[in-house]
């Protein structure tokens, strides 16, 4: 097989129906391990303790005030609907993955020369692959 490099321009995120690429900087799912183990006299045996759940980390430029600002529609869901899931999907050189998200308020501020740049971390609820 050949190698093959993907670049990070390669990647599209898209979060309540608005592409927010232009914003961000670097985007992440990880995903924490659902599976446990239990050591009986027979042996090991591997269970599902829970459905499988990540998080989505953005690092954004803060865009604050701006007309569909992604900071001020991260906050605003966090503020009005804090626990509803919002729709996200990763694509990646055509092979989309679709997420539900919870909102969470970006963090703000920053050096007087630096460009504005923050971390907000979204907790994944769905994933599925097309």
């Amino acid at each position: 097989m050949a190698t093959t490099v993907q670049l990070g321009r390669s990647v599209a995120i898209t979060i309540a129906a608005v592409n927010y690429d232009d914003q961000i900087l670097n985007g992440v799912v990880t995903f924490q391990d659902a599976n446990a183990q239990v050591e009986t006299l027979n042996g090991t045996v591997d269970y599902t303790v829970d459905n499988e759940k990540g998080e989505l980390t953005l690092e954004i430029l803060q865009d604050w005030g701006i007309a569909s600002g992604f900071c001020d529609a991260l906050w605003d869901a966090a503020d009005t609907a804090p626990n509803t899931t919002l729709a996200a999907t990763v694509t990646i050189n055509a092979k989309v993955v679709t997420l539900t998200v919870i909102p969470r308020r970006p963090q703000f501020g920053g050096g007087g020369t630096d460009a504005l740049t923050t971390t907000v971390t979204l907790p994944v609820r769905s994933i599925s692959k097309a």
